[in-house]
């Protein structure tokens, strides 16, 4: 199963963001099965895709973001 983050990024700073967000990840030695930067209804999100809960909570809780309620199965990503 895989846990996924969903932070919003603005597009005006989003080289930034991303920068620290992979800073942040290394330092934490967290490894994302997967990391996306998706457009949904009204605005940009990164989605960050864990196989452990708590990694998602913490990317989750550091960037502004949340972890969505239902965790996937890992081929529902491919």
């Amino acid at each position: 199963m895989l846990y996924i983050a969903e932070v919003p990024v603005a597009e005006d700073d989003l080289d930034e963001q991303m920068n620290r967000m992979r800073a942040w990840l290394d330092h934490q030695r967290f490894e994302p099965s997967v990391f996306r930067l998706s457009q949904t209804d009204d605005r940009q999100v990164v989605r960050a895709f864990f196989k452990v809960e708590r990694e998602a909570a913490a990317f989750a809780a550091e960037f502004g973001g949340s972890v969505l309620s239902l965790p996937v199965a890992d081929a529902a990503i491919a």
